[in-house]
């Protein structure tokens, strides 16, 4: 569909789903904060509203069933915790692995961090190289940092311009002292897709190595299945998928030899003993219900989301110049960094008061860093301060699209002006 010959619509095809209908007051937000009146949303990479039909399923169990379901010795906690089983069975379905095998956590940083700490704190481990890619999410980064200082062996898996792993290079560092290899499958701040994490994967059982993936955007934007990717333990969260925030889970997988993990939360021993807590029971409902949600709908949802970025990369190609960090080909949908010339894009974004893009990933934006998927793909420092990042999602409309890349367009040509006026590169 042709932007520039077609009536661009209004409202997503899914807006009956979300709930912006109902967005709070300003005398209703703490410290009288509010949002403009008039915005787009464009960092669902970051957080995904809620889905009112995954409202529908957490509401019983915050307001009818509210009952803990370690407590199974009453009727309100027997039902909770056939919630929770309930929950447990319909994310085992979707992935197409066992009941057993999922671990509800709070975060998908949670999950990375009894991955990584429990496997290296197992008393029975042999080995102790701990192998990453270097585009990896800092909650893989940052954990296998401070296991290094604990005698724990970090190598790291480079990338090329495109954020591509060499099969050759894994295949040279994964040897038998290899414990675990981590390969996130879709990249967070660049929608870059891994090709060869099948064949990673291959590598790694080969050398008797376990294959961790962080398929937190995977999940949201593609389709992560044992059938399709033969990984070890994967992590994914509620907060992408249109679920809330508050869940995630941590898939571990029985295998030979056993995956062995030291709990990191002790106390109740729920969760198989790997996560002690009282379950987060409406966040875990939202979870499943997101995933199965997400796996039913992924055709309509994947379509829609490249047409979206379709409309916005042709209205903003139309205004001014930009480069795609990574192949434009070879990503999710929806995803984008983008880099224009001679502009700094935390400035940018500042200006830019009703559009909601990043600067890369959430959990580092309000750090003074460089990216550092960008600058493991080759990138250049002020290259790199040049980039954002683009995320689009279901509530997204067209005419939004073409609005934003305008908007966008705009907006850094304006400070490209105010720079050259000021003698000063703005990046």
């Amino acid at each position: 569909m042709s932007a520039s010959h077609t009536k661009l619509s209004q409202h997503s095809p899914f807006a009956g789903a979300f709930l912006t209908a109902h967005r709070p007051t300003s005398d209703a937000i703490f410290g009288g904060l509010s949002l403009p009146s008039s915005f787009i949303y464009l960092d669902h990479a970051a957080a995904t509203p809620l889905d009112s039909r995954i409202l529908d399923k957490m509401l019983p169990w915050m307001t009818t069933i509210y009952g803990n379901p370690a407590n199974r010795l009453h009727r309100m906690g027997e039902l909770a915790e056939h919630g929770l089983a309930h929950a447990r069975t319909q994310v085992a379905d979707c992935l197409g692995v066992e009941f057993d095998e999922v671990i509800f956590c709070s975060s998908a940083t949670e999950a990375n961090n009894l991955f990584l700490r429990g496997i290296t704190q197992n008393p029975l481990r042999k080995r102790n190289k701990i192998l990453i890619s270097s585009t990896e999410h800092s909650s893989i980064l940052s954990t296998v940092r401070e296991l290094q200082s604990r005698g724990i062996q970090l190598e790291i898996l480079p990338v090329d311009a495109q954020g591509q792993i060499s099969l050759k290079v894994a295949e040279a560092m994964i040897d038998e002292s290899t414990l675990a290899v981590c390969v996130m499958d879709v990249n967070n701040e660049t929608g870059v897709i891994q090709a060869k994490l099948p064949q990673i994967a291959s590598l790694a059982h080969a050398k008797g190595a376990y294959l961790h993936v962080d398929a937190v955007q995977g999940c949201a934007r593609g389709h992560l299945h044992t059938s399709v990717l033969p990984f070890d333990c994967a992590t994914i969260s509620g907060a992408k998928i249109y679920a809330g925030k508050g869940a995630a889970a941590l898939i571990v997988r029985k295998r030979h030899p056993r995956i062995r993990l030291t709990t990191q939360m002790t106390g109740g021993g729920h969760e198989g003993g790997l996560r002690s807590g009282t379950p987060n029971l409406p966040a875990i409902a939202g979870l499943a219900e997101g995933l199965r949600l997400q796996y039913a709908e992924r055709k309509e949802r994947l379509h829609y989301l490249a047409h979206l970025e379709s409309i916005f990369i042709s209205t903003l190609r139309g205004q001014i110049g930009f480069e795609y960090a990574g192949d434009s080909t070879s990503k999710a949908p929806g995803i984008l960094m983008l880099r224009l010339q001679s502009v700094n894009a935390m400035k940018l974004i500042e200006n830019m008061h009703n559009i909601c893009v990043s600067a890369g990933s959430a959990c580092k934006t309000l750090q003074a860093t460089t990216s550092h998927v960008l600058l493991a793909m080759g990138y250049e420092e002020d290259e790199a301060l040049s980039s954002f990042r683009v995320s689009i999602g279901l509530p997204n409309s067209e005419a939004e699209m073409k609005s934003a890349a305008e908007l966008i367009a705009s907006s850094a040509r304006t400070l490209r002006r105010e720079s050259a006026a000021w003698g000063k590169p703005s990046s």
